[in-house]
């Protein structure tokens, strides 16, 4: 079983250029964690995830919470979501695997880098993306055996 058997062909992907607010809506209309941050012309350069948000950044982290736990009204906002781009808070560099990878390479990659989804690319550009839901999906139509 290769990553294409498995992985998600309909993969969202977010500009490094769109703010963290876009890059938020994009994670909770999708009911995802993370998204390739592609450039201009659609080549994988990051992943922006779920974590990325609560990661320390210049003291980002500290601001958000306190606006989270602040009073509806009160003086703390989060007007940085608008204002601060992806590229500031996104891994550059993420571990990408192709069509045909095998899934143990797969899943050794996933516990080796302490990810939770790769990014399948083609000549650099994103094609799917293989997460451990996508494994666990794999693994229950395994189980159910051949389909009559």
């Amino acid at each position: 079983m290769k990553a294409g058997d498995v992985m998600t062909m309909r993969v969202a992907t977010v500009r490094a250029d769109a703010t963290l607010a876009q890059a938020a809506q994009m994670l909770i209309e999708h009911g995802i964690s993370g998204l390739p941050v592609v450039d201009q012309d659609g080549r994988l350069i990051g992943i922006v995830t779920e974590h990325d948000f609560l990661r320390q950044h210049d003291g980002m982290r500290r601001r958000w919470l306190d606006a989270l736990l602040a009073e509806p009204g009160g003086q703390i906002t989060t007007r940085e979501l608008y204002d601060r781009r992806v590229v500031n808070v996104m891994s550059r560099g993420p571990v990408s695997v192709r069509v045909d990878t095998p899934i143990e390479e797969i899943v050794d990659l996933m516990h080796r880098h302490r990810v939770k989804r790769l990014p399948v690319v083609t000549e650099g550009k994103v094609v799917g993306i293989v997460s451990r839901a996508n494994l666990l999906e794999a693994l229950l139509d395994r189980s159910r055996g051949p389909r009559i």
